[in-house]
């Protein structure tokens, strides 16, 4: 494994060992192992303390190679196996999973909410974006088409709405679908007409209804249950946020969650998760570095 070069602080291991500068100058280029090493085999009987504490004390650790500084974070997280970045995603705030999503371009980001946001997280992002009514704007006819007939939709949830729609409306529906003029305007015998059809024709009224009355009755069933939403595809809302720019686009992230963002984050190329993963917290890196990853610390040459 190649040395790392970082800027490690060398008035801290000098004083730890009680040697002098001069003594210390022999030290250049040499790793901060090979250091207590040398100095073990000179009878300095505080070279095993230090060992011990680069081993087992994250303060110690945070300190000798001064884990606060980004670049030395950097240039340490180079050198762990770029399989085995993705799994210290975990230790990063969702802020900062949520900053690694701007090094993707705004096609590659939506395709990621696509992949690993769950519905319910995709329709939040839509409307940290968009009002509920201009959501319900954009969405196709295909997809409300497709909505009105979902076997997901609770059969007697949805007559409860249709049932408080326009008589004009269901009286279009019904003769959409058999083709005989209806001339009725009681609501409650227009519901008897309409659930009294046959189940091609009651789906072939349910699809006649007009666009703007199904999103007014889809806003309407939002009010009393707001998963309803989650009956839609999720590039429908992708689409919708397709029309932002991706700044504009950006705030709607806040509606992934911890898993769907290290999910995310997990798809970025190895140095640009590096420069992610440098915000984890200097005492959670160096614990880290302890448990997981002790020989990257044999390798780091003090400077």
């Amino acid at each position: 494994m190649a040395s790392i070069a970082i800027d490690t602080n060398m008035y801290l291991i000098k004083n730890k060992l009680s040697i002098t500068s001069e003594r210390m100058a022999n030290y250049a280029n040499k790793t901060v192992d090979e250091i207590i090493e040398a100095e073990k085999a000179q009878g300095n009987t505080k070279a095993a303390e230090l060992e011990k504490q680069l081993q087992s004390d994250p303060q110690t650790l945070i300190k000798t190679y001064q884990l606060d500084n980004p670049g030395n974070k950097f240039n340490i997280l180079q050198q762990v196996p770029e399989q085995k970045r993705p799994e210290m995603l975990e230790l990063l705030e969702d802020d900062d999973l949520r900053m690694g999503l701007n090094f993707f371009s705004q096609e590659q980001l939506l395709k990621l909410v696509e992949d690993y946001a769950p519905i319910e997280e995709v329709v939040n992002a839509a409307l940290i974006s968009f009002p509920l009514q201009e959501v319900m704007e954009m969405m196709p006819d295909k997809e409300l088409n497709n909505f009105i007939v979902n076997k997901d939709l609770d059969e007697e949830f949805l007559k409860k709405h249709l049932s408080n729609m326009d008589p004009a409306v269901l009286a279009s529906m019904i003769e959409t679908a058999t083709g005989e003029p209806v001339f009725e305007e009681d609501p409650k015998k227009l519901m008897t007409m309409l659930t009294g059809l046959d189940d091609d024709a009651y789906q072939e009224a349910l699809i006649a209804m007009n666009s703007d009355a199904k999103r007014v009755m889809v806003m309407n069933m939002y009010q009393q249950d707001q998963e309803v939403l989650q009956l839609f595809p999720a590039d429908a809302y992708t689409d919708m946020l397709a029309t932002l720019e991706k700044e504009e686009m950006m705030p709607s992230m806040q509606a992934m969650t911890t898993d769907t963002l290290i999910g995310m984050d997990s798809e970025l190329p190895p140095e640009l998760m590096s420069i992610v993963l440098t915000q984890i917290d200097p005492k959670d890196f160096a614990k880290e570095l302890i448990q997981k990853y002790p020989n990257l610390l044999t390798q780091i040459v003090a400077s």
